[in-house]
């Protein structure tokens, strides 16, 4: 069977797609699959790169360039695909392009299958305000929160009102963050005092920024995959000792803890695993997701957001909560998410 992983993108997590991809092209079995890739620059330009059987060390060599500009690179991008035999497309590109819907889209008017989660959920999930409507529609318990557009807030000369409210709703600590973005760029910790600085900071990702109640306790990661009938693996968790899990936290401290599975009670564990289906069915995802969810001092669940895509690089969970979910390996996850596309495109 043909397997093409996309990787790259032009969002500003693209690094982070190339290691993702370096560890799925690594862990599929090279017997079973015919591995090949696009690698699609930061300027949007596909490079198809052909069989692929070897590992890759390191991620950076994935990167590579084209001198066709971006509608020649796509129509060599199409000639590529047209030789392989119905090919499953692994759209591993994180952010922009790749967790909104438009690559699904892309391939969908391609008549292309893919691993994943389709362009609706994918678009639901990648805009936080629009998941966070909808957990409130079907009573998901999430944080409070507020919503901040960039024309409104422009058109405000006095922000004081637009403060107000912010508190009122939120509470007196907040975190700002883009509506569309991942791996925690853009994200601030905030009150009263730097709430204009953390809003600014945040509108250079997105015109619409999240304001969101601070939540003390842990925030836990769970592993759903399945289409009409999905299974949560077990919660795991990272612990660091920066104030901010960000970006620099999640893929640059060394000194990161990875706790797979993090150990609950059974009737905790029970919950947050029943509450992590209830966030992924209610927004339609299908093949594969991570729930995070915070857990206060007092064991209550609040669901953060839904990564339709998520990391897939070593230090990432998704992976390796199945492993000691129920024994799944990385490369029989892959398998899992190939079959489960195999049969939601024969429902299509």
């Amino acid at each position: 069977m043909d397997i093409h992983i996309l990787c790259g993108g032009e969002s500003s997590e693209h690094d982070i797609s190339l290691r993702s991809a370096r560890s799925i092209i690594n862990h599929l079995d090279k017997e079973k699959y015919n591995v090949s890739y696009t690698y699609i620059t930061k300027e949007g330009k596909f490079v198809p790169i052909g069989a692929y059987t070897e590992d890759i060390i390191d991620s950076e060599d994935i990167k590579t360039n084209t001198t066709l500009n971006k509608k020649e690179s796509i129509i060599e991008f199409l000639n590529f695909i047209n030789k392989l035999d119905n090919p499953m497309i692994i759209p591993c590109i994180h952010g922009t392009t790749g967790e909104d819907g438009q690559i699904q889209g892309f391939l969908q008017t391609l008549g292309l299958n893919y691993v994943g989660n389709g362009i609706a959920s994918s678009a639901i999930c990648f805009d936080k305000s629009i998941t966070n409507d909808i957990f409130e529609l079907n009573n998901i318990p999430q944080a409070k929160y507020y919503l901040v557009t960039k024309n409104r807030y422009q058109r405000d000369e006095d922000k004081s009102s637009l403060i107000s409210n912010i508190f009122d709703t939120c509470g007196e600590n907040v975190y700002v963050k883009p509506a569309s973005n991942g791996s925690s760029i853009g994200v601030s910790k905030a009150n009263r005092d730097n709430i204009i600085e953390a809003i600014e900071e945040a509108f250079k990702y997105d015109n619409k920024v999240l304001v969101e109640e601070e939540k003390i306790g842990i925030e836990l990661e769970i592993s759903v995959i399945g289409n009409d009938s999905p299974k949560a693996s077990l919660p795991g968790s990272y612990y660091t000792e920066r104030a901010l899990f960000d970006y620099t936290a999640k893929y640059l401290d060394k000194n990161l803890v990875r706790n797979v599975p993090h150990k609950l009670p059974k009737s905790d564990e029970d919950k947050v695993r029943e509450l992590a289906i209830d966030a992924y069915i209610v927004t339609g995802c299908k093949g594969f997701a991570r729930v995070d969810i915070f857990m206060d001092e007092n064991h209550n669940f609040y669901v953060n957001e839904i990564n339709s895509f998520p990391g897939m690089t070593p230090t990432s969970l998704s992976a390796g909560l199945w492993e000691v979910t129920n024994g799944t390996t990385y490369s029989q996850f892959l398998d899992v998410l190939i079959n489960l596309a195999i049969e939601e495109s024969k429902n299509a």
